[in-house]
């Protein structure tokens, strides 16, 4: 629970320069289009990526570890999306979670079978 709790404090840190780094290039001029597409990879990209080494961490079943921290992380955007957001939740917000949650499942998964290749 500790390294889960140090691993939301870098995803918070992480979001703070995603809003940092898009709030740059909206003054910029960039399309909102492209800002949000940004969003979303870096989110996907972090959310693999802490998931790949939560599942380093943890002794076996990485998809119920990576499923636990992304649920923690996804409770984090939700908090942010009740101040941010007009229409709080969508079919499309919904399916950004999934998104997120899967690739957070999956980067737990393949930490654990690298995590393995590198026991044996």
């Amino acid at each position: 629970m500790k390294y889960l709790l140090k691993t939301l404090g870098y995803y918070a840190i992480f979001i703070i320069l995603i809003i940092f780094i898009c709030s740059l290039l909206n003054l910029i001029g960039v399309n909102s289009t492209v800002t949000n597409l940004l969003i979303f990879i870096f989110n996907l990209l972090a959310f693999f990526i802490l998931g790949f080494k939560n599942g380093q961490k943890v002794p076996s079943k990485g998809y119920i570890a990576g499923a636990k921290m992304s649920g923690l992380f996804i409770l984090l955007l939700i908090v942010i999306n009740l101040f941010t957001a007009k229409n709080f939740f969508n079919i499309a917000t919904i399916i950004y979670y999934i998104v997120l949650i899967l690739a957070g499942i999956a980067g737990s998964m393949m930490g654990i079978n690298k995590k393995e290749a590198n026991e044996h």
